[in-house]
């Protein structure tokens, strides 16, 4: 099975510094789609995204994909995660964000279709 993790966000204050940071350090290159900025590597398709602050959400935040959204978010809510913001549609899908029991951030998501450019 491959890994459920998809995607990760770096939520923070100071994204601009932050996206400079991850470039000069680890040779990441940045394309700023207004949001979010994408980071690539030497591959072609984006794989994480700095972001603007988000109350409740700081640091790095994976995205983990789940086929039903909301029996997913039920089922951590259950499990004694909490929920920060929901439904929040993306360029490639629908994420909730959520503190785990430990306070640890995550986003559950769910593919949609892809934005045409």
């Amino acid at each position: 099975m491959p890994s459920p993790f998809v995607w990760f966000d770096n939520i923070g204050t100071k994204r601009n510094e932050t996206t400079d940071f991850l470039g000069k350090t680890f040779g990441w290159s940045a394309n700023d789609i207004g949001p979010m900025t994408f980071l690539t590597d030497e591959g072609e398709l984006p794989f994480a995204a700095t972001c603007d602050s988000m109350e409740g959400v700081s640091g790095w935040v994976p995205y983990i994909e789940v086929e039903d959204l909301e029996l997913a978010v039920a089922n951590a809510v259950t499990n004694g995660a909490k929920v920060i913001a929901e439904n929040l549609i993306g360029p490639a899908g629908t994420a909730t964000f959520m503190q785990d029991p430990g306070d640890a951030p995550l986003a559950l998501w769910k593919r949609g279709e892809m934005a045409k450019p």
